[in-house]
């Protein structure tokens, strides 16, 4: 899912209009739930969809794939948890000549985990497809988070357009050369996307910062007030 996406359902969705500083305060308090609560801690997640889906008119499918991105990180972290190689477990079999097995305790706490992360992710994908980064900076900005901290963050959010931009177009010329038609070529193309990518990204990099100093950037974006 590309970051354009997100950026277009954070300008048009139905709660565009409520205060940035009212949608913090709700991920904010949703976040300490997370952190404190008990096994029903999923349920904040699923009540996080129907706002997001229902209240916001952000589509479920759109949704439901945002959610498959942090798997990648979850699942691996989940069977750390789960998998042992103990002799207290409930169930095991033999692989390689390893005794594998899960135990009770490892299952329940890999299942906390599982739902308090999915849970936290779901917070922030509200916040990020309900308010624009410049209103969130506004607020943040006002309560005192200091400077630099709010222009790290404004300029990787900009430059994280660059990097997919320019990923998706080297991958689009190459899927046009059939570079990823065999097991060899995906290989070769994906060492030539990174390498290219990184050279590239950084070149358009500097070519924005050089754009911003041209407007007058001083270490600050200046921004309309948002909320």
């Amino acid at each position: 899912m590309s970051g354009p996406s997100l950026d277009f359902w954070a300008y048009h969705n139905r709660l565009r209009e409520v205060h940035p500083g009212v949608k913090l305060t709700f991920v904010a308090v949703a976040m300490g739930v997370i952190l404190t609560s008990g096994p029903g801690v999923g349920l904040v997640a699923f009540f996080m969809a129907a706002v997001l889906t229902l209240g916001a008119g952000v589509p479920l499918r759109l949704y439901l794939r945002l959610l498959i991105l942090p798997l990648g990180f979850l699942v691996p972290g989940v069977l750390a948890i789960i998998l042992d190689t103990g002799a207290a477990v409930s169930w095991a079999v033999s692989v390689a000549g390893m005794r594998v097995g899960v135990t009770e305790t490892g299952l329940v706490l890999a299942l906390k985990l599982g739902l308090r992360s999915l849970a936290a992710v779901s917070c922030l994908y509200f916040l990020a497809l309900t308010t624009p980064l410049p209103a969130v900076l506004g607020v943040l900005r006002r309560v005192g988070v200091p400077a630099l901290a709010l222009e790290i963050a404004a300029l990787t959010y900009r430059y994280l357009f660059v990097l997919v931009r320019v990923a998706r177009g080297i991958y689009f010329s190459q899927t046009a050369r059939g570079g990823y038609g065999s097991a060899r070529g995906v290989l070769r193309s994906l060492g030539l996307l990174t390498g290219q990518l990184f050279l590239i990204t950084h070149q358009r990099a500097q070519v924005l910062y050089t754009a911003l100093l041209a407007r007058g950037y001083q270490d600050m974006l200046l921004v309309p007030p948002q909320g």
